[in-house]
């Protein structure tokens, strides 16, 4: 997959299910999309960005949710690079 048909998106957080696993949460800069993805408590740290399939990306239809992804995305693009742990 190129470059080119990737979406940039960057983490906004994460949920511990009572399964043992946790959800992590991404988002577009603009906090109108979202991506989740399940992982073992044991995986290695979430990275603060990583490339998707736009076509996994779903819509954040709570307004509220939209400013709160939009705000953490501009504050851990501010002080993290893409590939640093979160």
């Amino acid at each position: 997959m190129s470059d080119d048909d990737t979406a940039r998106v960057w983490f906004v957080g994460r949920e511990y299910t009572d399964k043992g696993m946790l959800t992590i949460r991404y988002a577009t800069p603009d906090g109108e999309e979202r991506f989740e993805k399940q992982q073992s408590l044991n995986a290695p740290d979430p990275t603060a960005a990583r490339e998707v399939d736009p076509a996994k990306l779903v819509a954040v239809e709570d307004d509220d949710r939209v400013e709160r992804y939009r705000t953490e995305v501009a504050r851990v693009r501010e002080s993290n690079d893409p590939d640093d742990p979160v």
